[in-house]
């Protein structure tokens, strides 16, 4: 791909401030104190980011009617290269209220999200918040939007710690010196592999591999490390599972760190280590 067209994805997939983020109850408790909210672009917001990333003059969308329910939506942005329209189409059903303009709307985010914007709010977790009765349905009370503006911001630095990583690995250089001779997109990179020549089994090793610098939650089934070998450099990685044995001070040793993929980018991932004396 283009440099140029690199910076322009690069821009349509930068998250959103929190203030042009919407908010909506998917479900509620029993007794109808609290919901779970999750997070929601706004077509304005999508516009700006277009107008932004492409220009004004750069890209168009086009809707046409599907079995009378529903919208399908294609948004094109022009390759100048290339000389033609780029278009990804996306649909969405009419909605329950004001239902063409609903399905317009929706359809048009949806098709903005084939392009990469706001793909990763589909990552974020929902967030319980107390709501109060607004006619026949639910909404959020007014004093619960500065925690959800506080949740989508971790969120977005969480991810953002991802990004880092990503930009070291599409730079052809891997934030761990001793893995970079094994940093082939998609392959296992085994650090002692890497040190030892080896493509057998991990050796045995004294001494540690990395030390926990620091370490926080990431969603509810996973953590951020920030790693640091012995000569200093560091690595941030996820790990799966919540160990509590593993804490800021630990050392490991027998690390095994793969290159995974999300919708927003690549990431490295700790599968296997074992706790150093």
């Amino acid at each position: 791909m283009d440099a140029n067209y690199e910076e322009i994805m690069k821009r349509l997939r930068e998250p959103f401030s929190s203030r042009e983020i919407e908010w909506k109850i998917q479900v509620t408790t029993k007794d109808k104190t609290r919901g779970m909210a999750a997070a929601y672009m706004d077509a304005r917001a999508v516009q700006k980011r277009l107008d932004e990333a492409v220009g004004p003059f750069n890209w168009k969308n086009v809707y046409s009617l599907w079995h009378d329910n529903a919208q399908i939506c294609g948004i094109s942005i022009f390759h100048t290269e290339r000389k033609e329209w780029v278009t990804k189409f996306d649909g969405a059903e009419n909605s329950d209220i004001e239902p063409v303009k609903g399905g317009l709307s929706d359809s048009f985010k949806r098709a903005a999200t084939v392009w990469g914007i706001g793909r990763y709010l589909y990552e974020m977790d929902g967030v319980w918040v107390e709501i109060e009765s607004r006619g026949k349905s639910y909404a959020i009370a007014q004093d619960q939007y500065s925690k959800l503006e506080k949740e989508y911001n971790a969120a977005v630095r969480r991810m953002s710690d991802m990004g880092d990583v990503q930009q070291g690995v599409s730079s052809g250089k891997s934030p761990d010196t001793r893995a970079a001779g094994n940093a082939g997109a998609g392959k296992s990179t085994d650090t002692h592999a890497a040190r030892n020549g080896s493509t057998g089994k991990t050796p045995p090793s004294s001494g540690y591999d990395y030390i926990v610098r620091s370490i926080r939650p990431s969603g509810k089934a996973s953590q951020v490390l920030e790693l640091a070998d012995r000569s200093g450099s560091t690595i941030k990685a996820y790990i799966r599972a919540a160990d509590q044995s593993i804490q800021a001070g630990a050392r490991l040793n027998n690390v095994r760190i793969e290159r995974k993929d999300s919708s927003y980018g690549e990431y490295n991932l700790i599968s296997a280590y074992q706790l150093a004396a």
